[in-house]
């Protein structure tokens, strides 16, 4: 990344840095198998948060390179409680994100009004953090995942000395979840997580 920042810099390529605030609504679904019995315990969940993320970008000529950052995204809980059988009691998913860094590309295909509209492509890592809380006695270890994005924005710039704004509209899909229970009892949950965000930023350029 920082050969790609020192190649662009050495043709006078545009550089920004910004802050971003966006609303993610995130779409959970996870099962979890019991060894003992081979009973399955379905859950899904929507949520919807606001978090800051943060960029550094780079490029021209229609092509901007960039590495955003989120220290944490919160994916919300949901509680379950489970009774006549062997899986009875309360069960509680939840989970977050941590370190979300994503590299992306926004290749301009057009204007519109004034502003300069965008294709966005882009790679995310992150860790899922676990903190639920299952009857079944159950752990689960935190694990990172990866996930591609697709969007579409737009950009223009502000009546202010070298600041600009950026919209954009993402669809992030991560890989499945995957683990089985840290205690050895066999137990193991499947989950898959989808991410549709509404981004608003602003930046500046050098």
């Amino acid at each position: 990344l920082s050969f790609i920042f020192l190649a662009c810099q050495s043709v006078k390529a545009d550089m920004a840095i910004g802050i971003t605030g966006a609303m993610h609504m995130f779409d959970v679904s996870g099962t979890e198998t019991i060894r003992s019995s081979s009973e399955t315990n379905d859950g899904s969940h929507s949520e919807e948060v606001v978090v800051p993320e943060f960029f550094v970008e780079t490029g021209g000529d229609g092509i901007m390179f960039g590495l955003s950052y989120i220290p944490t995204r919160e994916m919300g809980s949901k509680s379950r409680t489970d009774s006549g059988d062997q899986s009875a009691g309360t069960y509680k998913a939840e989970a977050e994100l941590d370190n979300v860094v994503q590299l992306y590309v926004d290749y301009s295909v057009t204007e519109y009004n004034g502003a300069e509209i965008y294709l966005k492509g882009g790679l995310q890592h992150a860790t899922i953090v676990t903190l639920e809380s299952l009857n079944s006695g159950s752990t689960y270890p935190n694990q990172d995942v990866f996930g591609y994005t697709l969007g579409i924005g737009a950009k223009g710039d502000l009546p202010y000395a070298n600041t600009f704004y950026k919209a954009d509209l993402t669809y992030t899909d991560f890989q499945d979840y995957k683990a089985d229970a840290q205690d050895g009892n066999g137990n193991n949950v499947e989950a898959s997580l989808e991410d549709i965000a509404l981004k608003f930023s602003v930046g500046y350029k050098f």
